[in-house]
């Protein structure tokens, strides 16, 4: 290969890869199933909050802090639902955004809805890392209502 050549991707396997993951990952963790939900992240997975709010750290690292705090989430829920889902593929193959509005009904009998913005980064066909961006005062008053903050 020459110095001037630049080495292709295949960005189209990289998404459809990528969003499979994402796919199927959510469709467990919507389902509760968080044993097999954090099969699809790395030992080291972390998520990390844009903008954090009291009640969760805004930074989760390894299976363990993960599992805890996504069962915290489906245990209070009663159903979770996305709608206006999108998946932008970046020219990173190991990169996306996704969009997405979550719509959860609690088991308290209330409903939370937030809009999300989250940068996934993807190693070896497993999430990563999870930069999530929401509606703060939502988010604030989910952890409320699930007696994760005052």
């Amino acid at each position: 290969m020459s110095s001037d050549t630049i080495p292709t991707v295949d960005l189209v396997a990289a998404r459809t890869r990528n969003e499979e993951v994402w796919r199927r990952s959510s469709a467990l963790l919507f389902a509760g199933d968080i044993d097999s939900f954090i099969t699809y992240w790395c030992e080291d997975g972390r998520y990390e909050a844009a903008l954090p709010v009291p009640g969760l750290p805004p930074v989760l690292t390894g299976h363990g802090e993960l599992h805890a705090a996504f069962t915290g989430f489906v245990t209070g829920a009663r159903s979770i639902a996305v709608h206006d889902f999108r998946f932008h593929q970046t020219d990173d193959p190991e990169v996306a955004v996704v969009e997405e509005r979550m719509v959860a009904e609690l088991v308290t009998g209330d409903r939370y809805e937030n809009r999300l913005a989250i940068r996934v980064t993807f190693r070896d066909g497993r999430i990563a890392e999870l930069l999530e961006y929401y509606g703060q005062f939502a988010h604030q008053e989910l952890l409320r209502k699930l007696g994760f903050a005052a």
